[in-house]
């Protein structure tokens, strides 16, 4: 499996013009330590859903974690959530840590957080759930969570969110919002006021963002 998902993140980043070259568990970019990346598949129990980890290391201190929730058993379980990589995070962290940045798959911008100007580099809204669940963001959906950013103690240096939501039904939900890997209680109070779609049946959305100091 650890070939099955070197290859695939090879060839996706050699898509775009970027070399990475194996190192034991590692991928280093052509020239240069950093940044390394490393997938890791954790196959589901009792047929249940795996789980790809991605790691990107941006320098001796400090590494970018993620995970995918795949569907199926196996291959496939870990192609789909390579996808769910390439889907949602992969052009963020091309923007953020390879500096390359394709604007029709990000919104760009520039924000003041504290004493810091950022760059923000905002990846789609990607939904997993039934085939009629709605798709129609809220329009204060990452309006909400800018304001929380804004007033955050960030330091001069790359930061990243991961925002989860989940619409379990019964006008249940969950919600989970990462600040550079760990729980951002700011950043959660911002996701979970906003007016999210009702639907009977589970769909979730995810949302991957990086801040990029501006020099």
């Amino acid at each position: 499996m650890d070939r099955l998902i070197q290859n695939h993140l090879i060839d996706l980043f050699a898509e775009h013009e970027v070399g990475l070259e194996p190192d034991e568990d590692w991928l280093l970019t052509e020239g240069d330590d950093f940044p390394a990346l490393r997938g890791i598949w954790h196959e589901g129990k009792d047929g249940g859903m795996g789980r790809l980890d991605i790691d990107i290391v941006l320098d001796e201190e400090r590494t970018i974690e993620e995970s995918f929730g795949g569907i199926g058993t196996g291959k496939a379980g870990c192609r789909d959530a390579l996808d769910s990589f390439a889907r949602n995070d992969f052009y963020v962290v091309l923007a953020a840590c390879w500096h390359l940045v394709d604007k029709r798959k990000l919104a760009v911008h520039e924000l003041t957080a504290g004493a810091h100007r950022f760059t923000v580099y905002v990846g789609d809204f990607t939904l997993r759930g039934e085939q009629d669940a709605p798709v129609e963001i809220p329009e204060d959906g990452l309006s909400a969570l800018e304001a929380a950013i804004a007033t955050a103690p960030l330091t001069n240096d790359v930061h990243w969110i991961r925002v989860f939501y989940g619409n379990v039904g019964d006008g249940k939900s969950q919600v989970e919002v990462l600040l550079d890997n760990e729980p951002w209680a700011a950043g959660h109070k911002a996701i979970a006021s906003v007016e999210w779609p009702r639907h009977e049946a589970y769909y979730s959305l995810r949302n991957f963002i990086a801040l990029v100091p501006v020099d």
